[in-house]
């Protein structure tokens, strides 16, 4: 289902991540959830994963975390592109190679 263009639409296989964001009135982009039996990731229904939504609190301090302080960019050969694998947990073969670049700051924390 998470490949499925009737779903996503033509452009499935690209990274946007504005799929699950919108802008509120002050035009700061927050996320905004989909149906749990559009995209199964979790489960739903009377099977839904009991940690849910601990692990999205956890991924939202880690990922806030990591990009107040740091860029994180693809580090792919040109010409490479991912594979994705669909296992118990999503993988991608043979990881996901990114460098990690400290971002100029204008302030000390």
């Amino acid at each position: 289902m998470g490949r499925m263009e009737s779903i996503w639409g033509d452009d499935w296989a690209e990274f946007k991540p504005e799929r699950w964001l919108e802008k509120d009135e002050t035009g700061k982009w927050r996320f905004v959830g989909r149906d749990s039996f559009t995209y199964p990731v979790f489960q739903a229904g009377p099977r839904m994963c009991l940690g849910k939504e601990m692990a999205f609190m956890q991924m939202q301090r880690l990922v806030a975390g990591i990009m107040r302080r740091f860029r994180v960019v693809p580090a792919l050969a040109p010409g490479v592109d991912p594979h994705f694998i669909s296992f118990l947990s999503s993988q991608m073969e043979g990881g996901f190679p990114v460098k990690i670049l400290h971002r100029e700051t204008s302030h000390s924390n």
